[in-house]
Formats: C-alpha cells, structure tokens, sequence
C-alpha cells in the first residue's frame, strides 16, 4: 500500500489543479483575466499533468525513485501554478480571499520549475550525482540553480511585479534597498540560474562519457528530449505565433520529455532511440533549410510578380512554380543535407552496387581491406573506420581510414557464420548513431566485402597450399631418390657383387664363400629395413594390417603410461585411403601435443563415421592453450591435414578446460552439414 501512496498522491493533486484551471477559465470572462493582468489557466497547467502522468508510471515500476520523485514535485509545482493563475482572476472578480499568496506563488516561487529541470538533468537516470570530482561541480550546479528563486524572494513587489497588478503585499522580508539594486540582482541571479542549466547540460555530457552502454541508452532518451524543446522553441520564435499554438508546442516539447524521461527509465531498448535522434536532427536541419528558400522564394516572386498581376494570376504563377521548380528543388535539397549530414546511409542499393563495383577492380585483399574501409567511410560519413582480418595461419591484416578517436564500437565481419574479422568505428558522435536500417546498410556493406575477402583469402591460401604441396612433393621424391641412390642402391650392389665374389670363390675357398653370402645376407635384411622405412614414411603399415580403429588404439597404447586414454570408434570401416591417413596422422599428433604440453590425466579420443564424414575427436583435461600462445607447427599441420580432403579441423578450449581437437574429413559424394569451424585461436 505505501508503494502507491506516493504516485496516487501526485495524480490525485495534479488531477485536482488542472481540473480546477478547466473550472477556473471557465468561470472568469476575458475582461476580468485583462483586469488582473492574467491569462487562460489551462494551458498553463496542462504541460504539468504530462509530467505528473510521467512520474505515476515512473512511481509505479520503480517505487521510491528519486528521478521520478523529481518528475512528481516538478509537474505539483507547475499545475499549482497554473490553477493559481486562473485563482487570481477570479477572486479578485468575487472579491474572495488568497489572491495575494496565487500573486506570491506564480511571481516568486514559479522560478523552481528552473532548480527541478536542472536537478532532473544531474540526478537522471540513476537517480544519483556524478561520483569524483563531478560531485562537487553538480553541487555548485544545484547552489546556482537556486539562485533565481531565491532572489525572487527578496526583491521588492515594486521590481516582480509588473506596475499596475491588483494585488497587496507579496514580501516575504522586507530589505531596504533601492529598485535598481533589486533590479541588477534579478538579472545576475537569472544568468546564474540560466548558466546553471548550460552546466547540468555539459554534465549530463560528462555522465554520458564514462556511463556504461545501457546508462547511455538512457541518456540518449534525454538527449533527444532535449533535442525536442529546443526545436519547439526555436519554431515559436522563428514563425513569432503566440496563444493557442505556442500553447501546443510548449505542450509537445513538455510531452517529448515526459515520454522518453519514461521510456529511457523504463524500457531504454524499446526503440531505435539513435535512429530518433539522427532523424530529427537531420529532419530539422532539413525543414530549416526549407523553410529559408520557402520564404525567399515567397519574396522573389512577390518582389518580381507583384505589382504586375492579381492575386489570382500570382496564385497561378506560384502553383506552376512550385510543381515545376520548387518540388523538385526541395526533393534535390532535401535529399543533399542528408548525405552532407549521414552520407549515402539512405542509399542502400547504391551503397552495396558501389562497393561491389569497386571491389570487382581489386585483385588482393591487401587493396580489398582499404577499399572496403573508405566505402564505410563514405557512406556514414564517419571520421574513422578500421578494418581487421584474420588470416588462414592465424595471423592479422588490417587498414584503417582516418585518425582514430579515444573510444571505438566493434563489429564482428562474419562469413558463413564464421567469424573472419572486425570492423571497428567512432563510438561517440552524431555519425557514429546507427539505426536498425544503418546496422542493416552496415551489414550488407560487410557481408559484400566478407565474400570478396574471404575468397581473396582462400585463393592465396589455396596458392600457398597448392605451392606446399608441390615442395612437398618434390622433396618426399628426393628423399626417396636419396635413399634409394644413397642407401638401398650401394647395398643392392654391393650384394651382387659378394655374390659374384662368392661364386667365383665356391670352388676353390668354400669357406670364404659362405662367409661372403653371410654378409650378403645381411645387407639384404638391411636394405629390407630401409624399404619398410621408407613404405611406412607413405603410408603407415597399421593401417593395412589392423584397420584405422586397431591402428589408433595401437598408437594410443604407445602413450598411456603417461596418460589415461579412452579410445571409442564407431562406423569405421571401409573408409578411403587418404582418411584414414590423416586420421591416424591427426590422433598421433594430438596425442604428441597432449603428452609435450597438456599436463593432462585423461585424454578421450573419438572416431565417428556417418557416411558422409568421419569424425575425429581428441579432448584432454589439461591446461588448455593460453590465449597469448602463438599458432605452432603442430596444429596448423592438423588444419592443412583435413583441409586437403576438403574438410576443416579445430581447436578449442572450452571453458570446463582442457584442450578438444575436432577434425571433420568428407569423403563419399554426400555433403554433410555440421556446426561451424571457429579459426583456430592459438596453439602450442
């Protein structure tokens, strides 16, 4: 129940002092209102029923709120001014009392509004001040926002009140000093009060800065509010209305701060609030500029056309005008403040066509990186953007447009789901403010260049490999060569010729010849050694003569007195060649990296067929890989082993620790669909 005492009590006044303003008006007759030097009292009172409708949502969600609380005071103050207002006509049309303590409280004590919208400006949205050194200067923000009031109090009837006023005695305490000293003393006082809401401004700027990304959310809300009042009075001034329509903006510049004072307290994510601010900053720039060649065009052709026709030939004149000249230069002007002001972001096809086009020219991703980081440039007319990429080895290229500011916002570059870089841009500036249409501009921007670069990448990857391949290949034929020429060569010879020599020596020394045919014999068991040596450098002889699951666990058995193994094997059979070698390559090597780095107790290893794909599967509980530890040898030679059948290969370090290396080889003509392969992040 005290939960709603506190927003039933704001509406319930609120409520009460608006309705008694509708009362109040209509009750008093125009020459009464002009005879107390007073006006209507509901449009006075009407902009603090928002805000008082403001502060019951508020109170309602979040009990006890401090900015709501603030909402609250500010919205009584205002509808007790307002009915006050239309009280000071009317009793002194009955001759009813009060009307001295309405003349007290709408000259002296309406200058508060002032001290509560710079306190809302310093306590929004925590409902806190500035911790630090900021304390201090919100504190000294708060004493000069009080100033007005203060002095309001203490200046004679004869400087608030203007000459004439039916009215007795408003003083408070009477000082013995002359007007033109109270008079000096309320225009300081009003430029202190007034510079005290420059200050709150400059400081919400300050809490902005260092505020986390949710807390800037918020302040966003306010900002666009504060967006919103300034452009409503700025319209007021410019067209120079009065009454009922400076009643209606006053009213819709109170509306926009109640509703996003709200929203930003409330539910912050409910809108694209960026996507607000750059609209209506860039849609009043617009009707600005429109407005100015409006009233030039108006003036040139009333100057030229004037004097020369009637209105209705002036009428006709202008009308073929505007469809002829002026629509399609406003269309034209309009459309060049918003690429002056955001770039080519409502462009979209144009933007993603022009990228396109550009990159198709560029062969390299060293050119792609830079082409790709002036577009984005260009189309949000931002002052920096960076582009990184990761490469096939790890490694890292990137290029950058423009100077860098202090604080940066990062965008994952994805390819296929595959994270393949970032994109790094200004966190902070009216550019910087990217709508969900921006985002979706941005996204198609980088998913345009993701496919040139990726296949960029992968051709000179593909280049790498195949070059690799090829020195591969010609040095296993020299080594072959050099062992065959070196090695089994001499020794083959060498036998013949003790077998020559033994045959011609049989006859005449038996002896010698058996000796001789004994060292043949040993050098032919010799030169078998080597040909084993070098059948099993191509293919390890397990494989032929146990299978890739008896291989495996052979293998595995090599290494359990250094750690616990578990080998499982399910579909294995029948596989292609080629698998099974870089199956048995890829468990042996994973098994020598656990064993040299892991530290681990227990390893399991998985080998799992499904037709299409064979699965391998080594995961330990070990330390896992430091992410500071650069790619090795070792793992980049279990990637380049799967990536050769067309497979992939990771390595990851979940967050239970441990290492797993997970390598999926294709084979068949069936295509199999799996999770994504994340580029290995380091290795040992």
């Amino acid at each position: 129940m005290s939960r709603l005492l506190e927003p039933v009590a704001v509406a319930a006044v609120a409520l009460a002092a608006v309705v008694t303003a509708v009362w109040l008006d209509l009750s008093t007759t125009d020459a009464e209102r002009a005879a107390a030097s007073t006006g209507l009292a509901t449009p006075t009172a009407l902009p603090g029923l928002l805000l008082a409708a403001a502060s019951v949502v508020v109170l309602l969600a979040r009990p006890r709120d401090t900015v709501g609380r603030i909402l609250g005071v500010v919205a009584l103050v205002w509808t007790i001014d307002g009915a006050l207002d239309g009280w000071i006509s009317y009793s002194l049309a009955h001759d009813l009392p009060g009307t001295d303590f309405a003349y007290w409280f709408v000259a002296r004590l309406g200058a508060l509004l002032l001290t509560g919208l710079v306190a809302l400006l310093l306590l929004y949205p925590t409902g806190r001040l500035l911790p630090g050194r900021w304390r201090i200067a919100a504190m000294v923000v708060v004493g000069a926002s009080l100033a007005l009031p203060v002095a309001l109090q203490l200046a004679p009837d004869s400087v608030v009140l203007a000459a004439g006023e039916p009215v007795g005695s408003t003083e408070l305490v009477a000082f013995p000093w002359s007007d033109a000293a109270a008079e000096a003393m309320l225009r300081v006082t009003q430029v202190v009060t007034l510079g005290s809401i420059v200050a709150a401004v400059g400081l919400v700027w300050a809490r902005h800065r260092q505020a986390p990304a949710t807390e800037r959310t918020q302040l966003r809300w306010l900002l666009w509010a504060g967006i919103m009042c300034v452009l409503m009075v700025l319209a007021a001034v410019t067209l120079s209305v009065g009454g009922a329509v400076t009643s209606i903006l006053l009213d819709l510049a109170v509306a926009a701060l109640a509703v996003s004072v709200t929203i930003g307290l409330l539910r912050p994510g409910l809108g694209d609030v960026d996507a607000l601010v750059a609209w209506t900053l860039t849609t009043a720039v617009v009707a600005a500029i429109v407005v100015a060649v409006d009233l030039a065009v108006l003036a040139a052709g009333t100057a030229l056309l004037g004097d020369r026709l009637d209105q209705r030939d002036v009428t006709l004149v202008v009308l073929v005008l505007a469809v002829v000249v002026y629509g399609p230069l406003r269309a034209w002007l309009g459309g060049l403040v918003h690429r002056v002001l955001l770039g080519r972001r409502s462009d979209r096809y144009g933007a993603v066509s022009a990228l396109a086009a550009r990159l198709e020219t560029i062969g390299t991703v060293d050119e792609q990186l830079p082409a790709l980081a002036s577009a984005v440039a260009d189309t949000f007319k931002v002052r920096h953007v960076r582009v990184e990429v990761l490469t096939p080895d790890g490694g890292l290229l990137s290029a950058s447009h423009g100077t860098p500011p202090a604080e940066v916002q990062e965008i994952d570059i994805a390819y296929q789901d595959e994270r393949v870089g970032r994109l790094v841009l200004p966190a902070q500036g009216y550019r910087s403010m990217l709508s969900r249409r921006d985002q979706g501009l941005l996204v198609d921007l980088v998913r345009q260049a993701a496919v040139a670069i990726r296949a960029g990448l992968l051709a000179a990857e593909l280049q790498t490999s195949r070059e690799r391949l090829v020195l591969g290949r010609e040095d296993d034929r020299r080594r072959i060569r050099r062992d065959l020429h070196d090695g089994l060569g001499p020794v083959l010879g060498g036998v013949a010729l003790r077998l020559q020599a033994a045959g011609n020596a049989i006859d005449t020394d038996p002896g010698r010849a058996r000796e001789l045919v004994g060292l043949a014999r040993s050098e032919v068991s010799d030169a078998l050694d080597d040909v084993r040596r070098l059948v099993h450098d191509l293919r390890p002889p397990a494989l032929d003569d146990l299978g890739l699951e008896a291989a495996v666990r052979q293998q595995a058995e090599r290494v359990r007195s250094e750690v616990d193994l578990d080998v499982s094997a399910a579909d294995v059979t029948g596989l292609p060649a080629a698998v099974e070698v870089a199956a048995y390559r890829i468990v042996s090597e994973a098994l020598a990296n656990v064993v040299k780095h892991a530290d681990a107790r227990h390893v399991d290893v998985r080998l799992t067929g499904d037709g299409c794909a064979l699965t391998v599967t080594v995961a330990d509980d070990g330390r896992g890989i430091g992410p500071d530890v650069t790619a090795g040898v070792g793992l980049l030679s279990l990637r380049e082993r799967a990536e050769e059948l067309g497979g992939r290969c990771e390595v990851l370090c979940p967050e239970s620790g441990g290492t797993t290396v997970r390598a999926v080889l294709p084979y068949g003509t069936a295509t199999r669909t799996s999770p994504p392969a994340e580029p290995v992040r380091s290795a040992r």
